[in-house]
């Protein structure tokens, strides 16, 4: 199990001491590494981190089911979105492919402008690994909460609030809606010890697979930040979803020994970062 160990003073002492008198060359230990894991996720809505915009008149909220707006036609469905899949039990390399879980759902009906909408909502996954190679006993459940924000976008514009065309691709129907994750999506830090008394780092991330971790155009990333009162010009990950259709997307796991970052675009999906940023993820698995 990953544990926080208490640092000897003697043990300070030799190391001080060795260091002295020219031990420098001597080999450092290094942790052994779990190559593979079970990575459980049972992921649910948050209910109280809903943010909803023009009130939450009609809105349904459950544990995987969001529903809002008023129809148009008064007929038709309302707008929402689905957790299915969930839990999910997948087997995740470590420094391998990302792995598909859970799946969310957007059913991007016609509402009516101006009744309600959600513009932030939070998914909460608890996570249960269990190393596979080598065996291990496995960590503590726990759940890592990351926001997702949403942009239900004006469909007449051109272009569209993703940059792109009216009437072409995901905007084939009017401009699609727009998700955005959280960064806390990435580099959810634990610590794995297989027994040689090393602790060993990892992170664990979230992210939509399709997309993977090519960021959305900056357009779009700027449209829901500056919207949701957010600093904008920094890439971010998400997804489109086209009018009037049901979009289906899956999530998925990535465990890595260093942290991952969310690239510029046209650049490589994953990034070397220095010693000195890992200290910046204070986050640990308790």
């Amino acid at each position: 199990m990953g544990t926080r160990k208490t640092t000897k003073p003697h043990l300070i002492a030799l190391a001080i001491a060795g260091f002295s008198v020219g031990m420098m060359s001597a080999p450092l230990a290094e942790a052994a590494i779990v190559t593979q894991w079970e990575v459980t996720v049972d992921a649910k809505f948050d209910a109280s981190s809903i943010v909803w915009r023009f009130g939450d008149a009609g809105t349904t909220v459950t544990d995987h089911q969001l529903r809002w707006g008023d129809p148009s036609p008064s007929t038709g469905p309302q707008s929402g979105v689905d957790i299915t899949n969930s839990p999910a039990v997948t087997s995740v390399d470590t420094n391998g492919a990302a792995v598909g879980n859970i799946f969310l759902s957007h059913l991007n009906n016609p509402i009516v402008a101006g009744s309600p909408r959600p513009e932030r909502f939070a998914i909460a996954s608890t996570l249960t690994l269990t190393p596979l190679v080598p065996a291990g006993p496995g960590l503590p459940s726990v759940t890592q909460t990351f926001n997702v924000y949403f942009e239900e976008t004006p469909n007449g514009a051109n272009p569209c609030a993703d940059g792109g065309a009216n009437g072409v691709g995901v905007n084939l129907n009017g401009c699609g809606d727009i998700f955005v994750l959280d960064r806390d999506a990435l580099n959810f830090m634990f610590t794995y010890d297989t027994g040689d008394g090393i602790d060993q780092q990892y992170f664990i991330s979230f992210f939509e697979l399709t997309s993977g971790l090519n960021p959305l155009p900056q357009t779009a990333c700027d449209y829901v930040f500056n919207a949701q009162s957010l600093p904008t010009g920094s890439p971010c990950l998400g997804f489109v979803t086209p009018e009037d259709a049901t979009t289906r997307v899956q999530f998925a796991a990535m465990i890595t020994t260093a942290p991952v970052q969310i690239p510029e675009p046209g650049s490589l999906a994953l990034a070397g970062l220095s010693l000195s940023l890992l200290g910046l993820l204070r986050r640990r698995w308790v």
